[in-house]
């Protein structure tokens, strides 16, 4: 398991049971299910503080490499010719010659004058290719950039981070893709019974989450490195409903242990640029509760702090 001596993987692990076609469910379904310990509450809560706490301290970590301040240019080039050559020709790629360029970001900018609209540059759900663009510089971890980004006075950064036509497409997709892969992969590393004969690919979840990172939607660049990894190709996408047998993820365990670290990356590097361009604000211990909550269906209990509605175990 990948951070094992930070993040309490056992807590979460041993409070759930591969059980096959539960019959408790309508219709029957494989996966694994709560051992309803009196336990689980505060040993899952204790998962989620661990997981959250790591993630904090890598982002720390990560952000002590760059420099405090940045002299924002006015013009200059987002990304390298050789990252436009991976992906312009992706269908629908927002890598393009035209996003290339920081004069475009600026100018794409918006000035609303209606009553009550916030002053100064906006960005909005008609700059969900700008979004793409962010997604893809996390994927080739162009920190250096995406700090400049964050702190340039005419780039509305945080704007980026949540945008929905009912359905998100925002970069903060970047953190939910790679949260929910990187749980459930590093769940079944923990119980190494899962691998013999395959029980794995029978489960709910195991299936579910294939096709949830690296299904296709609007502005869906947050699953091309998912893609990369379960099938070798960018532009494959994943069926919401269609099967997921010829996909073979825990054959190569290296290959797994790196996409963990990808996924792993991916989650401090986000919670660094969410926090460097002043996007909303999240709770990491939430984040972590619904993904484990909608892969296993665990008890939950929310309330509010400050404005933020906050999940935990329940």
């Amino acid at each position: 398991m990948h951070q094992s001596h930070n993040i309490a993987w056992h807590s979460l692990s041993s409070h759930l049971v591969f059980v096959p076609e539960n019959k408790r469910l309508t219709p029957h379904a494989t996966d694994l299910f709560s051992r309803e310990l009196s336990t689980q509450a505060n040993a899952l809560n204790h998962f989620a503080r661990t997981f959250a706490a790591t993630v904090r301290n890598f982002s720390d970590t990560e952000r002590t490499k760059f420099p405090s301040k940045f002299n924002p240019p006015m013009e200059g080039m987002i990304f390298s010719d050789e990252i436009l050559a991976r992906y312009d020709e992706l269908d629908y790629s927002s890598i393009t010659k035209r996003n290339q360029t920081l004069e475009t970001w600026i100018a794409r900018t918006e000035r609303p004058d209606w009553p009550g609209a916030r002053l100064g540059p906006n960005y909005s759900t008609s700059h969900g290719d700008l979004a793409d663009v962010v997604k893809v510089l996390l994927a080739e971890n162009e920190m250096a950039t995406l700090l400049m980004l964050a702190n340039h006075p005419q780039i509305p950064l945080a704007d980026l981070d949540h945008l929905s036509w009912g359905h998100s497409f925002g970069v903060s997709c970047v953190r939910d893709w790679a949260l929910r892969g990187y749980i459930l992969f590093n769940i079944l590393l923990s119980k190494p019974d899962l691998l013999k004969d395959d029980k794995y690919k029978k489960m709910r979840s195991y299936s579910s989450t294939i096709r949830f990172v690296t299904g296709s939607g609007d502005y869906d660049a947050q699953a091309y490195p998912h893609r990369q990894f379960f099938f070798g190709d960018q532009q494959r996408c994943g069926s919401w409903n269609g099967p997921v047998d010829d996909v073979n993820p825990l054959v190569d365990l290296e290959k797994l242990h790196e996409y963990l670290k990808m996924c792993f990356r991916l989650l401090y590097q986000y919670d660094l640029l969410s926090q460097e361009c002043g996007a909303r604000s999240y709770d990491w211990e939430t984040e972590v509760v619904i993904v484990c909550r909608d892969l296993w269906r665990l008890k939950t209990e929310y309330s509010e702090k400050e404005g933020m509605t906050i999940v935990r175990f329940a």
